[in-house]
């Protein structure tokens, strides 16, 4: 069982466990910044319980059906383990990884902004361990699924049709979204009865942070290297993925929008051609990103979801919202 443990832990680890220690420091370089900028937001304990749940399913989904994964597993399943032992260790594995990648940092954030209550708390922690464990039984295995429509030709409606196959195939890429259409729901209820209507762009900006299909060239080397040997680039690849973009971005922000006019009420007509501006801008420098600087090197497929690269696109359009609601003023 140790030894299942150890060679997972350093899949998702790094060799020398190196990530713990990054995302340690980053958690407390996080929980210091939001406790001393005075930020405060009434979080409910039902919001942080259901995102707790969100984000471990989408975690454990992602890990557990990525390729690398499996590659894995069918190494790892002929050692000669109890079966009992070997599924305890590389449960915990997992639910250590999504716990360092993603619930661990939405703790942080509640404990920083809001006011610290311990059943909160644990609530969130059983309802980790459990959606955890029911994601593990209903969703391990060690079987590939055959990958389809992997020939890209140089015509939009080809390429348009790879990207609407490859979605299909990938649906952790589609969970994903919808989860970040959940956030911005969210977000709109929190930022809205908590804050004044400035949050509004701001929270248009956070619509565009979509890893998952803002690397899917990476995340496929080969078609990434297929299309680099493409003629027409621009014309049969960029511009149809571009707009595929922009579209999911324009539906992310209009989830956003439409859950705040609900909640909090109107809002000046001129956030929506922000949010169209946002969504191509942050759509064209997605795509100049991953042709121009795409992420090759990866080990374990899920490190790309978590790549600080993720983070350029939102923080570029998180400037240029800040800078807005400087310039303009109330919405």
């Amino acid at each position: 069982m140790a030894r299942i443990l150890k060679v997972n832990l350093k899949r998702f680890m790094g060799t020398k466990y190196e990530r713990i220690a990054k995302t340690l420091a980053f958690w407390s370089i996080m929980l210091f910044t939001l406790k001393f900028s005075g930020v405060r937001i009434e979080i409910s304990s039902t919001v942080i319980w259901l995102t707790t749940t969100v984000l471990t399913i989408g975690g454990f989904i992602q890990v557990l059906s990525s390729d690398d994964t499996i590659d894995s597993l069918c190494g790892q399943i002929m050692l000669p383990e109890i079966p009992l032992k070997f599924h305890f260790a590389f449960f915990l594995s997992v639910a250590l990884y999504t716990l360092f990648t993603k619930v661990g940092l939405l703790l942080v954030v509640y404990v920083a902004v809001s006011e610290f209550q311990i059943l909160t708390i644990i609530g969130a922690i059983l309802l980790f361990f459990v959606s955890g464990i029911v994601t593990y039984i209903l969703d391990f295995h060690t079987d590939k699924k055959a990958t389809e429509y992997r020939y890209v030709k140089h015509t939009r409606s080809n390429f348009a049709l790879y990207l609407l196959r490859y979605l299909l195939n990938n649906k952790k890429y589609i969970a994903n979204t919808a989860a970040l259409w959940a956030f911005g729901s969210v977000f709109a209820i929190v930022a809205g009865k908590s804050a004044s209507s400035n949050f509004l762009p701001i929270g248009c900006a956070l619509m565009c942070l979509n890893t998952p299909l803002g690397i899917l060239l990476s995340s496929d080397r080969a078609l990434y290297r297929q299309i680099k040997l493409l003629p027409r680039q621009f014309n049969g690849v960029l511009l149809p993925y571009a707009l595929f973009l922009v579209i999911i971005n324009m539906i992310a922000c209009s989830v956003y929008l439409i859950v705040w006019k609900i909640v909090v009420g109107n809002f000046s007509l001129i956030v929506l051609l922000f949010a169209v501006i946002f969504s191509i801008v942050s759509a064209e420098l997605t795509v100049l990103l991953e042709i121009k600087v795409p992420l090759l090197g990866w080990k374990v497929e899920s490190d790309l979801w978590h790549h600080p690269r993720k983070y350029i696109v939102p923080g570029i359009m998180l400037i240029f919202a800040i800078l807005l609601v400087m310039l303009i003023g109330g919405f």
